[in-house]
């Protein structure tokens, strides 16, 4: 067995280890088998998982990307990625309202998409206002106090179990050519 070989398996174990042990697959994992998952009736089952994608940000997993196999035929390409926010910025002048947008570079797209300012969080310990504030600051130059900001998810049906809004990061080019 090549050196090379050897060190690539290890690399392989290590990150899918690496993924099945993260909060992005323990939360999937936990979504699914709810008591609103799609296997809580019983109707459908998941058979196997295949880890597809691992990319580190640092010692910790920013984007995973697996291949669910649900025993009923259902597509399930699953891309889970880490705790993120966006930030809404409403300008008021002259009786119009604007929203502040960022030109951010997307390969996928192979285009510069404009993008309400938005990030990652560093870990999973959930700061999500400082790292709003900090991200606004970082792609705009705006400065914000911590007080400065409101919560939106405050406003969602908390009966749902949900504190977040969905984000539509999974378009196709034919989307963008409008």
């Amino acid at each position: 067995m090549s050196q090379l070989w050897w060190f690539g398996l290890v690399f392989v174990v290590f990150h899918c280890r690496n993924a099945i042990d993260s909060s992005l697959f323990k939360q999937w994992l936990h979504n699914l088998q709810s008591e609103i998952g799609i296997l809580a009736d019983g109707t459908l089952a998941l058979r196997q998982v295949l880890i597809q994608g691992v990319d580190m940000f640092g010692k910790r997993i920013g984007f995973l990307k697996f291949k669910a196999d649900i025993y009923k035929p259902v597509p399930g390409i699953v891309f889970a990625r880490g705790l993120a926010v966006t930030v809404l910025i409403l300008l008021e002048s002259d009786g119009e309202t604007y929203a502040v947008l960022t030109e951010q570079a997307r390969v996928p797209t192979g285009r510069i998409i404009l993008e309400l300012p938005a990030g990652m969080l560093d870990d999973d310990k959930g700061d999500f206002v400082g790292t709003a504030v900090r991200e606004v600051e970082e792609e705009t130059g705006i400065k914000f106090k911590l007080e400065d900001m409101v919560d939106l998810t405050a406003f969602l049906d908390s009966s749902t179990g949900c504190r977040f809004f969905p984000s539509p990061a999974s378009i196709g080019i034919d989307n963008l050519n409008a």
